[in-house]
């Protein structure tokens, strides 16, 4: 469902490779957390979704997304909820490495 990854790696990644590795990152996990949970603001292909990362609503677009799509996976595992949309969204503009670890983290959990 989800590809394992350290946190810890995927922002040291993207810190050393100025970004680049974050945008490959973002576009995974767009695409898993699509499949897995089969939810979008708007209706977006996880394509669009990527490409408003260039337009800078695509960071809180994602917030949102991931924490819908972790959710839906949550209720298929027979687990809790957890809204941590409001902290993803403020993250995404604040501090994004943050929200990076934290959907990671979360991913990993599910895996």
């Amino acid at each position: 469902m989800f590809t394992q990854k350290s946190p810890v790696t995927v922002v040291i990644l993207s810190i050393v490779t100025c970004g680049i590795y974050a945008l490959v990152w973002y576009y995974n996990a767009i695409k898993e957390l699509y499949n897995a949970g089969q939810k979008s603001v708007g209706n977006l292909d996880p394509m669009i979704q990527f490409l408003l990362f260039f337009v800078y609503v695509g960071g809180i677009i994602f917030a949102i997304n991931a924490n819908d799509n972790l959710n839906a996976v949550r209720v298929q595992k027979g687990q809790a909820e957890v809204d941590n949309k409001v902290l993803y969204i403020i993250l995404s503009l604040v501090f994004p490495p943050a929200l990076m670890y934290m959907v990671q983290d979360e991913m990993n959990k599910l895996a």
